[in-house]
């Protein structure tokens, strides 16, 4: 009962806050970027929310789990392409378009645009398929009698109604109030799992060895092949671009990497503390190694 009401309460807050913004929507500049009006703040939560998802709960997580630190590679390649960022987001506000074919155009020509319209249909077909899949596990472990495909549908459903409603407003400032509440409650939940399973001490002296290493069991070729896929997914997202475009001016959207930097750095590497020390219960009863 307390899961229903926690995410009716959540789901209501998130759908008022869309119907809200999109009373301000008048033409095509408020719908794709905001009316160009995001600060800062809005901006380093939306781009958290976009990018912390599916793949850092579930494949970041099991490969923390399996693997231990040797994990971090895998966000490591985000951070690396963070750094990247911070270069060319201020100047990606300063072209003013509405998404990255259209930049392309402007910087190149139409050959340019279609082929990245292509490359960015096919791409996030198989982004926001994982990402739904993901959602339809969650609300599968969340309430059992919510099958798999059932819960799929119901979170595609949830995010077209919440897009269409008032486009990027939308999508900010309810991304606003999920990154709020992921990153409380992420925070909370490593000191309160620590408490539960006996503390850092307890931990480490059930895990291997290897799960607190820089490699650990991992090859270097192994970690590089989580690394630039990573990093090179970043680089060329087009949502984060499409956000950068919404920016109030390039100081806003240099200052939003800077939070995202940070941002990225604690969450992810919370979230992979927490799959390690989940990691404990298998080994438990076992000798070190």
């Amino acid at each position: 009962m307390t899961y229903v009401l926690v995410l009716a309460v959540v789901v209501i807050a998130l759908l008022s806050t869309a119907a809200y913004k999109s009373i301000a929507v008048r033409n095509r500049a408020d719908f794709l970027v905001a009316g160009r009006k995001l600060a800062w703040p809005v901006l380093v939560f939306t781009l958290l929310s976009s990018w912390i998802g599916a793949g850092s709960l579930f494949a970041g997580g099991e490969n923390a789990y399996q693997n231990g630190f040797a994990a971090l590679w895998q966000p490591a390649g985000g951070w690396v392409g963070l750094v990247v960022i911070w270069f060319i987001a201020a100047r990606a506000r300063r072209f003013a378009q509405f998404t990255v074919p259209d930049l392309l155009e402007a910087r190149y020509n139409a050959v340019a645009r279609v082929m990245a319209t292509i490359a960015i249909v096919i791409a996030y077909t198989v982004i926001t398929s994982y990402q739904f899949k993901g959602g339809g596990d969650v609300l599968n472990l969340i309430f059992p009698s919510v099958q798999r495909n059932d819960g799929m549908y119901m979170i595609a459903a949830f995010v077209i109604v919440l897009t269409a409603a008032a486009g990027m407003a939308s999508i900010a400032y309810t991304d606003l109030i999920i990154g709020s509440m992921v990153t409380v409650i992420v925070v909370i939940a490593v000191p309160v799992l620590l408490v539960r399973v006996g503390g850092w001490q307890h931990v480490r002296t059930t895990l291997p060895a290897t799960h607190f290493q820089i490699l650990g069991n991992v090859t270097l070729q192994k970690a590089m092949g989580w690394l630039i896929p990573t990093m090179l997914l970043l680089v060329g997202n087009q949502s984060m671009y499409q956000k950068f475009f919404s920016a109030r001016s390039e100081r806003d959207a240099r200052w939003a990497v800077l939070g995202w930097i940070g941002g990225t750095l604690l969450l992810e590497t919370l979230l992979i503390t927490l799959a390690v020390i989940s990691a404990r219960c298998c080994w438990e009863g076992s000798s070190p190694k």
